[in-house]
């Protein structure tokens, strides 16, 4: 069984000020680029920004999912991004996006990396676990959230 909580980390949760999807995924990238899983920085941030390109990762409900498996990352790293603003991510329903989970994979992690995505999503219809993340004041508020379940 997978945990999201094994995979989050208070170290990579922010509240993002960015406006607009390039500056927000620039910041997340940034951020779990500090992880020492991600072996080299320059190749995942730029699998992240080809991925996004290939096909927007906003799934609706105010959620995007961006996510790369690539060779240079030894294990999961899961981000999460917050937002008041919302930002315009090109999501299926066009609704603005205040959710962001931005999760690297190890190329050989297929079955977890998928398991990890679908409870994200499982997780996330839940309208009051939305509204809960949203209010939430500090990284350890969010992770709680997910050590519920």
């Amino acid at each position: 069984m997978v945990y999201l909580k094994d995979y989050l980390d208070p170290l990579f949760v922010t509240f993002l000020e960015e406006d607009d999807k390039k500056s927000a995924l620039n910041t997340m990238a940034a951020l779990l680029s500090k992880s020492p899983k991600i072996e080299d920085n320059k190749a995942f941030k730029k699998a992240v920004f080809d991925r996004e390109n290939l096909m927007s990762t906003g799934i609706g409900l105010g959620i995007a999912i961006p996510h790369v498996k690539i060779d240079t990352v030894s294990d999961i790293v899961i981000g999460i991004g917050i937002t008041k603003k919302g930002i315009d991510w090109g999501t299926i329903d066009n609704k603005p996006v205040r959710l962001i989970f931005l999760i690297a994979g190890a190329e050989h992690q297929h079955r977890v990396y998928l398991q990890i995505l679908s409870k994200i999503i499982l997780v996330l219809k839940k309208k009051d676990r939305r509204e809960k993340l949203l209010a939430a004041k500090s990284p350890e508020e969010v992770l709680n959230i997910f050590n519920k379940l």
